[in-house]
């Protein structure tokens, strides 16, 4: 099994360093990611004697214990050559070398530098001395081979031809390299004590490990102290830890992603948090399949992944709102960027191939179409985006000198650096707690061994990120998601509970996402392959199932509960076509929401017009009477149940538990009177 722990640059001792160069790439600090010398001496010894290819640099190396892509071709070659050439062009020596020394295979089980010193010496590689790096870095050319605790020779001969490459290009001094070569003859390894292997240690849940590296994470902070540190106070500091969890919540997503009803290839991994509206997490699970060991890997709070189209909301239609660049029904061109993938090339391409010319704000977000997000996003910038995600909803791991540039990352979630379920499922928040940002917390507060307060998160006040007012039309867009007659969220409908959220799907299907909320939480669930690969169509449609499953069964008995909505957003019709409010000449009309006195202009056209590109949803685009229950949630009235959904993407339009009659009253209970010359809706039929 996989044993690693990570470890900074700044702790690995420079022998350590010094050691992995010389043997395996000593031109690492002056190439661009490939050695050409090496990599045609490799091809024509290749051509002329046969054998491997070789010549692999150290960030090839890297690009192939990261891919996992180990087929033995010229094709995987060339591939491995163009992204060890892209990763040097976008990341530094140091965290190249860094992330080199952490995941590469040690033997015997050990990845990365630090658990080979504690398992072959008893002690942090910070603590290692010249020859013991030089042991260690011997291993790498053949873990098996090479291990010291089976093949203690064969390491002695490849430890001193490490430190003959480490004197020869003068790293060391001829008497390091003595002291080494002498102290490599009675060399003494450690391998595992009992008390490592000891049975009868639990194996926590998905919600301790990650409260674990919260409080290790805090403790650093808040303290000054090192994680090495931090995590022995967690240990052996006595420490009381008031957890968060909701052990319901918590219970019915083991069960659900540990169930039956998952995807039928169980090599489809997921990660899955849930959190309230002001910052308590309540369950999260890091990965599918039994969990059988502590600090482990999560998909849910430690992998980055691209988010697709799940982004939207959050880096452009959320922004554009609250700057006041866009109202709810406004229209956004659906036609290609000149240039968008490079010179003379535009783009974006949409999925339904194709472009309508000119839609809504609503259909664009309801069918989630790239053009006009893409447009949207080149009309604030991606730097405005960028913005937002990092220094309003604390997204950490993106790469600002490429996603914050980039209009493909802003707006599609085509990012180099990525985010993780818990980021979108926090940023997701602000459209149902009136516009607020707080951070995620798994536990309470932490009490030192003699009862002080030294870890707080309760009575933390979120930050207002946004308006309430574009939080509540902002809510109102993304129920047409769930609700919309071409909804691609339509199968994460919960019978008898509003729900607002958003899809997202990445290039060539590689994740699929789905980030939502109710009135009790807001819940985000990426599904995919642990090594990104496409995913078949009936398979991306789990992300919504899962989410529809575990949200349903939590809710399942709780007294029934409503969003508060900003009484300064009213409703009213408009035309589908212009975007502009309704009068009644014209039939084909939604019910959008707006910012009290910033409504949109009236149509003041006298007589329908034909042609274009047809309704805003296709044949369904009218609304009458017999679709509007004025007497729903939202509204001060009681509340409608939903048709039960089968989880189907794209399944249909879906009761939507918070319709209003856009003639009649606002949210707050407002008459709203229809200007001179429209009628009434409910006049005419649904077509």
């Amino acid at each position: 099994s996989e044993n690693r722990i990570w470890v900074d640059y700044s702790k690995i001792p420079e022998n350590m360093k010094d050691a992995v160069i010389a043997i395996e790439d000593k031109r690492f600090k002056d190439h661009h990611g490939v050695d050409w010398i090496r990599t045609f001496g490799a091809v024509t010894t290749l051509f002329t004697k046969g054998g491997s290819y070789g010549g692999s640099t150290i960030t090839q190396q890297l690009v192939k214990n990261i891919t996992g892509d180990r087929e033995v071709s010229l094709t995987r070659k060339i591939k491995e050559i163009f992204r060890a050439i892209n990763l040097d062009q976008r990341y530094s020596k140091e965290e190249i070398l860094e992330a080199y020394l952490n995941v590469v295979n040690f033997g015997s089980g050990c990845q990365g530098v630090q658990t080979a010193a504690n398992l072959y010496f008893g002690k942090d590689i910070s603590q290692c001395d010249l020859a013991e790096c030089a042991a260690i870095a011997g291993i790498t050319q053949n873990p098996y081979k090479y291990t010291p605790l089976s093949f203690p020779e064969n390491n002695k001969v490849r430890q001193q031809l490490v430190l003959d490459q480490m004197l020869e290009q003068k790293m060391i001094s001829k008497s390091e390299y003595d002291s080494a070569v002498k102290e490599s003859g009675h060399m003494k390894f450690v391998g595992k004590k009992e008390d490592d292997i000891a049975t009868d240690t639990p194996v926590w849940n998905w919600y301790i490990d990650a409260m674990f590296e919260d409080v290790v994470s805090d403790l650093q902070s808040t303290l000054g102290i090192s994680e090495d540190k931090a995590t022995d106070m967690m240990y052996h500091g006595g420490l009381k830890i008031y957890s968060a969890m909701d052990q319901n919540a918590q219970s019915i997503a083991e069960s659900v992603i540990n169930g039956k009803s998952m995807p039928y290839d169980k090599k489809i991994q997921t990660g899955y948090l849930m959190m309230d509206y002001s910052g308590r997490v309540l369950a999260t699970v890091g990965r599918r399949g039994e969990k059988t060991g502590n600090r482990l890997l999560s998909y849910a709070t430690d992998s980055q992944r691209q988010p697709g189209s799940s982004i939207k909301p959050i880096a452009v239609y959320g922004p554009a709102v609250d700057m006041g660049r866009i109202n709810y029904s406004s229209i956004l061109p659906d036609e290609p960027l000149p240039n968008y993938f490079g010179p003379g090339k535009p783009g974006p391409n949409n999925w339904y191939k194709g472009y309508y010319g000119t839609m809504t704000v609503q259909r664009a977000l309801e069918i989630s179409a790239n053009a006009p997000a893409v447009q949207l996003c080149n009309m604030i910038s991606p730097t405005t985006s960028y913005q937002f995600l990092t220094e309003k909803l604390h997204f950490t791991h993106l790469n600002p000198k490429t996603d914050g540039m980039q209009l493909a990352a802003m707006a599609l979630g085509g990012m180099n650096g990525g985010v993780t379920v818990r980021e979108m499922t926090a940023a997701f928040q602000i459209f149902g707690n009136g516009g607020k940002f707080y951070d995620p917390y798994t536990y309470y507060y932490v009490e030192d061994h003699d009862g002080n307060v030294i870890l707080d998160n309760r009575d933390k006040e979120g930050s207002q990120v946004i308006k309430s007012t574009t939080a509540t039309i902002v809510h109102r867009l993304l129920r047409q998601v769930v609700y919309g007659s071409e909804g691609t969220g339509s199968g994460a409908a919960v019978s008898g509970w509003d729900v607002y959220g958003k899809t997202g799907t990445t290039d060539e299907d590689r994740d699929s996402w789905f980030v939502g909320g109710t009135p009790y939480a807001v819940a985000g669930i990426w599904t995919g392959y642990e090594t990104p690969k496409t995913l078949s169509n009936s398979n991306t449609a789990w992300a919504k199932k899962i989410w529809k499953n575990i949200m349903t069964q939590y809710l399942k008995g709780k007294e029934k509960l409503s969003f508060q909505y900003d009484p300064n957003v009213i409703s009213a019709a408009y035309c589908t076509d212009n975007g502009k409010l309704a009068n009644e000449n014209f039939p084909s009309v939604k019910t959008g929401w707006y910012e009290r006195g910033n409504l949109p202009s009236l149509d003041d056209r006298k007589t329908s017009v034909s042609g274009g590109t047809g309704p805003e949803d296709g044949s369904s685009s009218d609304i009458g009477a017999s679709q509007i229950d004025p007497q729903q949630p939202g509204d001060g009235q009681n509340q409608s149940q939903p048709a039960s959904q089968g989880g189907q993407e794209n399944s249909g339009p879906q009761q939507d538990p918070g319709f209003t009659d856009p003639f009649e009253r606002g949210r707050d209970g407002t008459q709203i009177t229809p200007a001179p010359g429209t009628r009434a809706a409910g006049k005419q039929k649904r077509s």
